[in-house]
């Protein structure tokens, strides 16, 4: 008696694949587009824009618009320096001292 062999497998051919999704029938509507878009809100005025303007208001002195974001980051940083000093802690016993030499 002769047993029959089995057959070979034939390998699949592989699809691509797919780089972009695939798109779904646009049967429901799309989430979010039935509300009204709300208003944009009004951008709060920054405080160190204000200070720079007071600051050159005050002084009588020219400031223009390209010097604006200078003075602006210099006034951060110094305000910044400013906040480490006051959270310095000092004893009451502390003075000044009354002579000061380089």
């Amino acid at each position: 008696m002769m047993t029959r062999r089995p057959k070979p497998k034939r390998a699949k051919a592989k699809q691509p694949r797919r780089t972009t999704p695939r798109l779904k029938a646009a049967s429901k509507p799309l989430k979010g587009s039935a509300k009204p878009a709300k208003p944009a809100k009004p951008a709060k005025p920054d405080p160190l824009d204000e200070l720079v303007s007071a600051a050159a208001l005050s002084l009588d002195l020219p400031c223009a618009a390209a010097w604006r974001p200078g003075i602006k980051a210099n006034v951060k940083v110094t305000l910044q320096l400013a906040a480490l000093f006051q959270e310095f802690p000092l004893p009451d016993e502390a003075e000044p001292a009354p002579v000061f030499r380089a």
